[in-house]
């Protein structure tokens, strides 16, 4: 694809909610030309864009799709909520695809962007979507064992199962 075409396509808007928005390069994506969302954003307003784009059926930009990834107890719980009956998104397979999308970016795409946060995102597996978290994990150390056992060494996530689990399984240490 030529540059040209390439950078039209970035700038190509779309509807959402009724809020016009256009997608400015990989880092910000503007809304109504008077907002714009970066890094600042909180992990909610991330979560809310990407199910905007998501329930649009739009085209969820890689560094977006970053963002949502959590990082914490706290963020994983809101990430966790949009399955709950109360949360529009339940009615969805919002969770499942979006999670099943950000482990495919490592398990099958193999993009080292999202090695690490997946593996932090796997050490949240727990309850009803153990099995789909302990499922890509294991495709992350099939992968590669090796890679697995030094990127997790000494991550405070290593404390939580799976990931200790695993980490001892594989003699990773």
């Amino acid at each position: 694809m030529k540059n040209s075409t390439l950078l039209i396509l970035l700038f190509i808007p779309f509807l959402i909610n009724g809020k016009m928005i256009g997608v400015i390069d990989n880092s910000r994506i503007c809304l109504n030309k008077e907002s714009i969302i970066n890094q600042q954003n909180s992990y909610s307003e991330n979560l809310n864009l990407v199910a905007e784009l998501y329930l649009s059926k739009s085209n969820i930009p890689e560094n977006l799709l970053l963002k949502i990834i959590p990082k914490n107890q706290s963020e994983f719980e809101i990430y966790y909520g949009t399955t709950y009956p109360e949360n529009k998104l339940s009615e969805t397979a919002f969770f499942d695809e979006i999670t099943n999308m950000i482990f495919e970016k490592v398990t099958v795409e193999k993009n080292e962007k999202f090695y690490l946060p997946s593996l932090q995102f796997a050490s949240f597996a727990d309850g009803e979507f153990f099995e789909t978290f302990e499922f890509y994990l294991l495709m992350i150390i099939k992968i590669d064992r090796k890679k697995f056992c030094e990127s997790v060494k000494g991550k405070e996530y290593l404390e939580r199962n799976p990931m200790k689990y695993y980490y001892e399984k594989n003699n990773c240490e």
